[in-house]
C-alpha cells in the first residue's frame, strides 16, 4: 500500500486501483450517494465499495492532483473552465437523491436551505483529478451536504480564483486577474445573474460557516481540525471575507 499525501496526513492510504481513508457516521449516505451519481452517469466520482469498522474504501480516481495555482498545469485558463464545467455536470449529477434516497441521511456539514441539490463542499484545486490539461474527478466527498447550488458555486469561485489577499502566502494572483478568473468560472458554469449577483456576500457566509464548523470541532479534541486552527485556518478565512467585502463593487462589475 502507499501512503497518499494531502489533508489527513497518515490516514489514507492507496491499494491498486482502492483508496482505503478513515470513516465517519455520515459515511453510508455518501456511499449512496456515489452510487446515485454513477447512476445518473457521472464518471468523475469515486465508486463505493465497502466500510469496515472506522474505514472505508473506494475506488481509485486517477489524474494529477494539486493545488497549487502557480502551476502552469493547475493555473491555466483551460483547467479553470474545465473544473467549472466539471462543477456543473456534478450538479446536474446529483438532483434526486433527497428525493429517492428513502434511508436515514447523515451529513458531516449541516444541510443549508434551500436544499436544491447535493454539494460537494469543499470543490478546490486539492480536490479535483486532472488529466491532459483538464479536469476529470472529484475526490474526497466527506464535506458533501445538502444545499442550494451557490453554496458550492461561492465556495468554488472562492477557491479557484482565488480570492483572496494576493499578500497572503501561497497566493498566485493579484486582484485584477482573481475577478476575471472569477468572471470565466462563473461564466464556465452558467451561473445566472441573481447568482452572481449573490456570490460576494454567499462566500463570505460559506466562509463564516465554515469557522463555525472548525473552531467548535477543534475545541471538542477533533484532531484534523486542531490542525486547521493551529495553521492559521480560521484567521485566513477572517481575512478573505474582510478582502472580499472590501472588493465587493469590484466583483460585482467583474461578474456583471
Amino acid at each position: 500500500m502507499k501512503l497518499l499525501e494531502g489533508g489527513r496526513a497518515g490516514q489514507i492510504w492507496r491499494d491498486g486501483n482502492t483508496v482505503i481513508r478513515p470513516s465517519g457516521a455520515w459515511t453510508p449516505t455518501v456511499h449512496r450517494f456515489l452510487r446515485h451519481l454513477r447512476s445518473r452517469g457521472f464518471p468523475g466520482a469515486p465508486d463505493p465499495i465497502e466500510i469496515t469498522g472506522n474505514q472505508e474504501v473506494v475506488s481509485y480516481v486517477s489524474g494529477r492532483v494539486c493545488e497549487d495555482l502557480s502551476d502552469q498545469f493547475v493555473g491555466s485558463e483551460r483547467m479553470l473552465l474545465s473544473a467549472a464545467r466539471l462543477l456543473r455536470e456534478f450538479h446536474s449529477a446529483s438532483q434526486g437523491f433527497l428525493e429517492s434516497d428513502r434511508a436515514v441521511q447523515a451529513w458531516m456539514l449541516p444541510p443549508q436551505e434551500p436544499r436544491e441539490i447535493i454539494c460537494h463542499g469543499d470543490y478546490a484545486p486539492y480536490n479535483v483529478a486532472t488529466a491532459g490539461h483538464e479536469a476529470v474527478g472529484i475526490i474526497d466527498f466527506d464535506t458533501a451536504h445538502p444545499a442550494p447550488r451557490i453554496w458550492d458555486l461561492a465556495y468554488s469561485v472562492y477557491r479557484w480564483a482565488p480570492l483572496s489577499d494576493p499578500a497572503n502566502p501561497h497566493v498566485t494572483f493579484g486582484l485584477d486577474d482573481q475577478l476575471q478568473r472569477a468572471e470565466i468560472f462563473c461564466t464556465a458554469y452558467g451561473a445566472t445573474m441573481q447568482e452572481r449577483l449573490q456570490l460576494p456576500e454567499m462566500i463570505c457566509r460559506r466562509l463564516q460557516a465554515l469557522i463555525d464548523y472548525i473552531l467548535p470541532s477543534a475545541a471538542a479534541g477533533d484532531e484534523t481540525f486542531v490542525e486547521h486552527v493551529a495553521r492559521g485556518d480560521a484567521r485566513l478565512y477572517l481575512s478573505d471575507m474582510h478582502y472580499v467585502r472590501s472588493h465587493r463593487n469590484r466583483l460585482l462589475k467583474a461578474l456583471c
